[in-house]
């Protein structure tokens, strides 16, 4: 079974996301990045340079927009975090990360994020960047005890 996918009897009690405010400082860089190189692009126009110039930095622009706004915009969106009745999935990119909610001892929000307490494990397992926080701290504590 795909660790995405619920199981028999599984609900989910919670799917939060990366916030947007992840992608402020990537959307202020996009800002900077377009006036500058549109300013140079209206100069070359204005003063008759080459096309091709003008052409390569329209590339320059495309190539800094992708990398500094749309792959920071992608990697932040296929962050999730999904709290089921049975269980924690984490995923970031490719990595899953599947906790039964047996295993945690305790959850405690802090700086924005989420940490479990985890039986066997002497660190809890800190997760960053989850929206709503308080709610997800709230679902986990409220789990009964398996024993």
């Amino acid at each position: 079974m795909n660790l995405m996918q619920m199981g028999r009897g599984e609900v989910v009690r919670a799917d939060m996301t990366a916030p947007f405010r992840t992608l402020l400082f990537p959307f202020l860089e996009l800002v900077v990045v377009t006036g500058v190189c549109w300013i140079a692009i209206g100069w070359c126009d204005y003063n008759g340079i080459d096309l091709s110039i003008r052409n390569g930095l329209v590339a320059i622009w495309a190539l800094l927009a992708a990398w500094r706004f749309i792959f920071p915009l992608v990697k932040a969106r296929r962050k999730r975090f999904i709290v089921t009745n049975l269980r924690v999935i984490a995923r970031e990119g490719k990595r899953v990360d599947s906790i039964p909610l047996t295993d945690i001892r305790g959850a405690r929000r802090r700086r924005g994020g989420i940490s479990l307490a985890l039986h066997g494990y002497e660190k809890p397992m800190y997760f960053p960047s989850i929206p709503k926080a308080k709610y997800v701290e709230d679902i986990l504590n409220e789990q009964p005890v398996w024993g």
